[in-house]
């Protein structure tokens, strides 16, 4: 009877396991000076994502440069998009000119949004495992 409930409980372990916390790692590079800081967020949702809230992970770090490393771990196993901008001036947002076009660096996962912004689908990315990505400021 001993060996039946170890089998149960070893099954129910190993069924749990694709929803077991997650790590991504982001290296953020082509950064071309240490002014201000980083400001990053982390979707799951495409409804999130357009509309730049409910996020899994928010953070505001210093910059350094060439590069950075940013480690969000305890991610339920799913997809997620990033989204991050070089706040220069600390005015807490991403300024832009009077056309609609970012004035301070920026990146978003798989380094889509070149002529648009890219949808949550372009800019996800799958974290089963440990995961990690480059978002290069542009």
């Amino acid at each position: 009877m001993r060996i039946g409930t170890h089998l149960v409980g070893a099954a129910a372990l190993v069924l749990t396991l694709p929803g077991m916390a997650q790590e991504l790692t982001v290296t953020v590079d082509n950064i071309k000076s240490a002014q201000g800081n980083l400001l990053v967020a982390v979707y799951d949702k495409a409804e999130s994502f357009d509309a730049n809230t409910n996020w899994v992970v928010a953070r505001k770090i210093p910059m350094v440069e060439p590069s950075m490393v940013l480690e969000f771990k305890d991610l339920p196993a799913g997809d997620y998009a990033v989204k991050l901008f070089q706040d220069e001036n600390q005015n807490g947002q991403i300024d832009k000119s009077s056309m609609g076009i970012p004035t301070e660096p920026y990146g978003i996962s798989n380094n889509g949004g070149t002529f648009a912004p890219p949808s949550f689908d372009e800019a996800k990315v799958g974290v089963e495992t440990t995961t990690r990505i480059a978002i290069h400021l542009r």
